[in-house]
């Protein structure tokens, strides 16, 4: 009986852990995302984002995402249709892979684009870029780290 319970229990550990395994592989592969790879993407990305607390990294200081921060990155990652892959680079270390969607520009007559690096290992957003069609218009990035689940 004890046997039983630890090899499902095994099991249920390894088929959980490697639920996303597909998907990882698929983000850190050179080739252009599909649009069906970038919603299976954003499935797993909310999952592993589920029940973390995002947070912005500037300098020396963490603090919370704001409300307007929250919005930007959290629109690139609500819908696939639309979503331009950018494809994949290093950051502090890490492999991310770049999704980018149009943005809302303050300045209406100026285009800008939200880009979300996500890390192919956890599937995290590392880090936001948001940036004006006209370059030095005052582009923003955002380093993002997320707490770790309760």
């Amino acid at each position: 009986m004890r046997r039983t319970v630890l090899l499902v229990a095994t099991a249920c550990a390894i088929a959980c852990g490697d639920q996303d395994r597909e998907i990882k592989a698929r983000l850190a592969s050179p080739a252009k995302l599909s649009q069906d790879d970038a919603a299976r993407a954003l499935d797993a990305i909310g999952r592993a984002m589920g029940g973390r607390a995002p947070r912005v990294t500037q300098g020396a200081v963490t603090r919370p995402l704001d409300e307007k921060e929250r919005a930007q990155i959290f629109d690139v990652l609500a819908d696939a249709r639309g979503l331009e892959d950018v494809g994949i680079r290093q950051i502090g270390g890490a492999t991310v892979r770049g999704l980018r969607v149009p943005a809302t520009s303050p300045q209406s007559e100026i285009e800008a684009t939200g880009t979300v690096w996500i890390d192919v290992d956890s599937l995290l957003p590392r880090r936001y870029d948001f940036a004006y069609a006209m370059p030095g218009f005052g582009d923003t990035t955002l380093d993002l780290t997320f707490e770790n689940k309760p």
